[in-house]
């Protein structure tokens, strides 16, 4: 009895170490998990939001950096583009896209969406993982919006006057074809006029949403090694062919080196004839 009574007694302490350790991992996971909640980016696009009230030419570019365990990278990665793939409601569209998966595994993503769908998206990058950047840069295209709209309305007045020319009945042969190159000109300067106003004015309707994510461990501990170990011949070749690229260009000037010398050499003993 009094052996049970000893071995529950130490017994006792253990199992509270334990139970200490699995809510402090718990309550880790929990705090991880919270990252990927919208609420860790309320700042920023609260910021956003209260702007485009005030300014509607403001275009805006979300940057985030996740760094998450190794295994996690591709399938986070992947997780990202079918999500945006699938979107309907949010008009996402795949800009660009990288993932390395050398020995340090990362990737980046960047998107382009409706601003309702900013918080979803960033959401989901930083789903299971620990934000180690975030930041967000506006642009003010109000200037350059308002000077398209003005040329665009010169070169539509530009036009009518020149169609009016053209209807003309008096107009000479020459002048038609003056008249007709001009309109061709004022109609090619329009419709870039209005393709740069509409990608303008979908950079202002559209945010930009960079997405790094990252892992800081090693697939393999070996793999560096490996790696070094099969470049070692093709690394010592070239070793070798620089150290004969230097011979070659030093040779000549080693050559002029020892005429040199031998000149000085002649003219000392002379010196010291003398």
């Amino acid at each position: 009895m009094k052996v049970a009574v000893k071995l529950m007694g130490l017994a006792l302490p253990a199992i509270a170490l334990l139970w200490v350790a699995g809510c402090t991992s718990r309550d880790s996971d929990d705090a991880v998990m919270a990252m990927a909640e919208p609420s860790a980016f309320k700042a920023e696009l609260k910021v956003a939001e209260a702007q485009r009230t005030r300014s509607r030419y403001l275009a805006y570019r979300h940057r985030v950096t996740t760094e998450l365990p190794v295994g996690r990278v591709e399938a986070q990665y992947n997780r990202i583009l079918d999500w945006c793939a699938a979107d309907t409601e949010y008009r996402c569209t795949v800009l660009g896209s990288r993932l390395s998966t050398d020995n340090y595994v990362h990737g980046s993503i960047n998107l382009r969406i409706l601003p309702k769908g900013v918080a979803e998206a960033l959401s989901l990058a930083a789903e299971g993982g620990e934000t180690t950047q975030k930041s967000i840069e506006v642009e003010d295209l109000g200037d350059a919006i308002v000077d398209n709209q003005k040329r665009l309305e010169m070169l539509q007045d530009y036009r009518g006057k020149l169609e009016a020319l053209n209807d003309r009945a008096d107009t000479d042969v020459e002048s038609l074809v003056k008249i007709a190159e001009k309109l061709a000109e004022v109609q090619s300067d329009l419709e870039f006029a209005q393709g740069r106003r509409q990608k303008l004015l979908q950079r202002v309707e559209m945010d930009l949403v960079d997405i790094s994510l990252v892992s800081h461990s090693q697939q393999s501990f070996m793999q560096p090694i490996r790696l070094s170990l099969r470049s070692f011949g093709s690394r010592l070749s070239s070793g070798i062919s620089d150290v004969i690229a230097a011979i070659a260009y030093l040779l000549p000037w080693l050559l002029l080196l020892a005429v040199v010398l031998y000149i000085l050499r002649r003219i000392w003993i002379r010196v010291r004839k003398r």
